[in-house]
């Protein structure tokens, strides 16, 4: 037993932050066709070039790898709220999403990238 009396809501709230940092598979039948993605901003993470964007025909922030040629990896939710989820649509990307720190890589990329355009959109 602990002797401090938070031990039990520290352990919790380091729980909580571990699994935010971690991608939610998505189990959609509806995925876009990356090539057709309008792009909003890139960067490179973990020497592998990443690519945000949205589309007409579903309205998110999706992300790609763009190294040879565009693979879906999925898209972010909650970046409105500051607190951005990676939803995974690709399994085969999930090891590398888990790799290191990508994960908050990602959210932290596609954060800057919505704001941006945020900003330069609405002025």
């Amino acid at each position: 037993m602990s002797l401090s009396r938070y031990a039990p809501h520290q352990i919790r709230a380091r729980y909580q932050r571990a699994l935010n940092t971690l991608p939610i598979p998505a189990a959609t039948a509806h995925t876009i066709d990356p090539e057709r993605m309008t792009i909003l901003g890139e960067t490179t993470i973990a020497g592998r070039q990443i690519a945000f964007g949205t589309h007409t025909d579903a309205p998110r922030l999706w992300v790609t790898l763009n190294d040879t040629e565009p693979d879906l990896i999925g898209y972010m939710t909650g970046l409105i709220t500051g607190e951005p989820d990676l939803w995974i649509c690709n399994p085969k990307h999930q090891t590398w999403t888990l790799e290191d720190d990508n994960t908050l890589k990602l959210k932290q990329a596609a954060t800057r990238v919505w704001f941006d355009c945020q900003r330069d959109c609405d002025g």
